[in-house]
């Protein structure tokens, strides 16, 4: 069953089981019909509530920080340790699975959307373009959906692999939908991608209710190819000559310049914030704090300017230090908050924006296309240097306390010429540094480069052989779509977090 959620603000689609991907319809007779709660709700407001949706879902405290952000080792537990060593909730599995296809209520109890929104309203558009017509030209409010799940879908599947793609989000035709292999669905986003920026009006209207980039088409544009980039870049290794004109094309019809192109998702006050901020000083955790990965290993060796954005010395001694990442409970307890750097006033900030991409990604991206022989312009190097500047100069802004990219970059072990390691290490570290905040991202890339920065849990694993090379599917689609679960398991290998997915290879 499929409960739909309604405010003035956003609509979601809570699932109950294994996929909510549609609501439940019952006729009413007219009497009955609340006019502060209509049927039909307009896509401005579905866009304002999938927008805020997708970004809640994916950088809250139990998708970001539990999942993300500790498989990117960007934090440390407090308490609470076993997803830094791998054994996650299957509750959260469930619930994030359903959350991402169908939308939920946020921990701010806001009815936020997913998959499911952004899919009404391509389909709005279509079955009645005049009435949509009311929220923006049609063709743009389609183009930033299906940009919008395509950026989620390609999340969805580096984190699990084969999902239901081309039979999801039907539920009144489908009620158990296949898994597409991941071969497929990549194929699938790069066309949905290319229809989308093909129908892109930078004259036309732009969609109500966008508040990313509050309808500029043109930055859309320059979102969608960005994007299409990074789709391209992450099957290389499975084909590479595809890979090279996709990307190709995306460059030379224009990413991201500058880091005023970046595709946020600008929080506010409370009750409109950042959900790390409510985590934080709504419900009054604090179960996370700097690892020494991230912290000891990387950013104070460096002296690297974002290290104030990201964490704040621990109170106790003044020094910056972060927390041993991947240790038991109990060993955990015996280093008290105070004695360990905790997360700073920018990153737990109500007002911290959401990440959806950035113009610093695009140029470690463009340094890694010259680097494999791509025709993209400029030397390796110099994009190496755009990415590292644009990341230092988007934290350090937010932070107040411009940095000096310059100096960073002339250090030995930052300059391109003379850092440890082949290409991909240097582009790796650097590109992992910026995608703080962006804790899947991270992970990715690490699987995706293979640079060396990631470490094993300090007290071992409790899942698995290492780090995860992907999530389990949700124990729900076990029972609920038992059938494609065991025909996806069947294509993908065994459903553990040491199996390799479709693009991730040696």
């Amino acid at each position: 069953m499929i409960q739909i959620k309604i405010n003035h603000k956003a609509i979601a689609v809570v699932m109950v089981g294994s996929l909510l991907l549609g609501s439940c319809r019952k006729n009413f007779d007219n009497i009955n019909d609340d006019p502060n709660n209509p049927k039909e709700v307009p896509n401005a407001y579905l866009l304002t509530g999938a927008q805020r949706g997708i970004m809640d879902n994916t950088i809250d405290v139990w998708w970001g920080a539990n999942v993300g952000n500790q498989l990117g080792q960007y934090w440390s537990s407090n308490q609470y340790t076993s997803e830094s060593r791998y054994l996650y909730r299957t509750g959260v599995t469930n619930s994030y699975w359903s959350s991402f296809y169908g939308g939920t209520t946020n921990d701010q109890q806001v009815a936020v959307g997913g998959l499911y929104e952004l899919d009404q309203i391509i389909q709005k558009c279509k079955k009645d373009p005049i009435v949509a017509s009311v929220d923006g030209d049609v063709n743009n409010q389609i183009a930033v959906a299906t940009i919008l799940k395509v950026w989620l879908y390609q999340n969805m599947t580096d984190t699990w692999g084969d999902i239901p793609y081309s039979e999801a989000l039907q539920p009144e035709k489908i009620t158990s939908p296949k898994y597409d292999k991941q071969q497929d669905i990549y194929k699938g986003l790069m066309s949905d991608l290319n229809n989308a920026l093909s129908i892109i009006d930078v004259a036309a209207s732009g969609p109500k209710g966008d508040v990313v980039y509050s309808g500029d088409m043109s930055l859309w544009k320059k979102f969608g190819n960005s994007l299409k980039m990074r789709l391209a870049l992450r099957t290389v290794k499975v084909d590479a000559a595809a890979s090279q004109a996709d990307f190709e094309a995306a460059n030379t019809d224009g990413g991201f310049t500058s880091n005023a192109d970046n595709a946020l998702l600008q929080y506010g006050t409370y009750p409109s914030g950042n959900p790390i901020y409510y985590n934080r000083y709504i419900s009054g955790r604090n179960d996370y704090c700097a690892s020494n990965i991230f912290l000891d290993s990387t950013l104070t060796p460096l002296n690297d300017p974002r290290r104030a954005c990201f964490f704040a010395p621990a109170s106790a001694t003044g020094l910056w230090i972060g927390e041993v990442y991947g240790l038991t409970e109990a060993h955990g307890a015996q280093t008290p908050n105070a004695r360990v750097s905790q997360r700073s006033a920018l990153t737990l900030s109500a007002s911290l924006p959401g990440i959806f991409m950035d113009y610093a990604q695009v140029e470690f991206m463009l340094a890694e296309a010259v680097e494999r022989g791509w025709n993209v312009g400029g030397t390796a190097q110099d994009h190496y240097n755009n990415g590292v500047t644009a990341s230092i100069g988007f934290w350090t802004g937010l932070n107040g306390t411009p940095g000096d990219a310059a100096a960073y970059l002339a250090q030995p072990d930052v300059d391109y010429n003379t850092a440890p390691g082949d290409w991909k290490q240097k582009i790796g570290v650097q590109k992992w540094i910026a995608l703080f905040d962006q804790g899947v991202q991270g992970w990715v890339e690490w699987r995706r480069l293979g640079f060396s920065k990631l470490l094993l849990p300090a007290d071992g694993v409790l899942e698995g052989s290492g780090i995860p090379r992907r999530m389990k599917y949700p124990v729900l689609e076990q029972t609920l779509n038992s059938a494609s679960y065991s025909a996806a398991v069947a294509n993908q290998g065994p459903d553990n977090q040491d199996t390799r997915m479709w693009w991730d290879k040696q």
